[in-house]
């Protein structure tokens, strides 16, 4: 049987709900989504440091990861406190999981698959990396949040966040029960 190649919008809301329930109540508790035209973000306390899944067509690549997205010297905080776990990190996750500067501003943790077309064997696999970087890392990110300087951490909600309700939970919403 053929696999049906999935539109964008539709293959990162399924890579959303199927992270979602991999998760731990402890880790879906909180958890805020926000999917656009090319990536899925999910954070908890701030967006400045959230979760990506990130379809990069122009390099054929699919990122996963924890950024770090704020100015300068809150970015490279974080990615100071990450460089020691990166070997636990990395023994949970696999070796191709980086700690990264990525811009001027901004750090990740993150690693890559091929592009392939979108379909739901592929954002099944997505998922999974998804949910498994939220488990391995986020405990961490909780412990070394009080590191970071509250004036540097301190950031708006983003426009169109939503705490994350499964399929039924929406379904039901929908239907007025």
């Amino acid at each position: 049987m053929p696999i049906m190649p999935m539109r964008v919008a539709e293959f990162l809301s399924l890579v959303n709900e199927l992270a979602m329930t991999r998760l731990s109540d402890s880790l879906r508790e909180g958890a805020i989504s926000r999917i656009s035209s090319a990536w899925l973000w999910v954070h908890y306390h701030s967006p400045k440091v959230h979760y990506e899944v990130w379809l990069a067509r122009k390099t054929g690549r699919i990122e996963i990861g924890l950024h770090f997205e704020g100015p300068h010297d809150f970015s490279y905080r974080w990615a100071e406190l990450m460089a020691p776990h990166m070997p636990e990190i990395q023994a949970r996750l696999g070796p191709q999981v980086e700690l990264e500067e990525w811009t001027a501003s901004w750090t990740r943790v993150h690693q890559t698959l091929p592009y392939d077309p979108l379909s739901e064997p592929l954002a099944d696999e997505c998922a999974r990396r998804l949910a498994d970087t939220m488990t391995v890392l986020q405990p961490i990110v909780e412990r070394e949040r009080e590191n970071v300087p509250v004036e540097l951490e301190r950031v708006g909600q983003p426009a169109r966040t939503r705490r994350y309700q499964g399929r039924a939970a929406r379904r039901t919403k929908a239907a007025g029960m």
